[in-house]
């Protein structure tokens, strides 16, 4: 009886830390789960996949630590980017290091090189949050080193994050009730480029899908959620 107990204790631990804090998180809470987002252009066209897996979950005190592991593919299959990142519980509030917002098709060709990432945070409301609601401005710098004037410098910079609603989604992978949510980015390296998205995130899962903009406001690209083993 006493290992029966320790045994139903250490499952459920997780689960009653994060109820504790109030804390949901919008990422899978079993280590070892895997996911996959497909991407597409605007009229459908597959154009690669992002796999996911959640390789480690540490806690300390009341905060949790998600680690998580991303495998780019090109649309032939083939592994084109590795990349690892992490999501916190911290105080109640669920947020990504927006290292997550690395695009694995720019990055491919520095796979071998030295490159280092400076990431702010990225918070993710509860589906309970009211539309209108605006969210802290998320950054990110990508530099790969080329050694003195050379060096590859690649900034993200995520500006009028806004929750837009609460809805229900539906992909491959599922229906799943999500909030909605709604950014302007901007990427420089030699250039700037502005345009926007949208984004629908469920508890216990992340991202279920995403609509890519251009600064005119015509969509460029989706991906969604296809595969998913919790």
């Amino acid at each position: 009886m006493k290992n029966l107990i320790t045994l139903i204790t250490l499952f459920l631990a997780p689960v009653l830390l994060l109820a504790q804090t109030d804390c949901k998180p919008f990422v899978p809470l079993k280590k070892g789960a895997k996911w996959e987002l497909t991407n597409y252009t605007q009229k459908g066209k597959e154009t690669g996949k992002t796999a996911y897996e959640l390789v480690d979950v540490a806690q300390s005190g009341s905060n949790t630590t998600f680690t998580i592991k991303t495998t780019s593919f090109d649309k032939k299959g083939k592994e084109t980017y590795t990349n690892q990142f992490e999501a916190y519980c911290k105080d109640g509030k669920f947020e990504f290091d927006m290292a997550f917002k690395i695009n694995a098709e720019s990055m491919q060709s520095y796979q071998n090189m030295d490159v280092s990432v400076d990431a702010s945070e990225y918070v993710i409301p509860s589906l309970e949050v009211a539309p209108g609601t605006t969210l802290p401005d998320g950054n990110l710098k990508v530099t790969v080193a080329g050694g003195g004037p050379l060096n590859i410098n690649i900034t993200v910079e995520v500006t009028d994050r806004k929750v837009e609603a609460k809805e229900e989604i539906k992909t491959p992978a599922g229906t799943f009730s999500c909030i909605k949510l709604s950014q302007t980015i901007s990427t420089k390296t030699i250039m700037k480029v502005q345009g926007s998205s949208t984004e629908w995130y469920a508890e216990g899962i992340g991202l279920v899908r995403s609509e890519s903009y251009n600064k005119g406001g015509k969509l460029t690209g989706y991906s969604e959620l296809t595969k998913l083993e919790k």
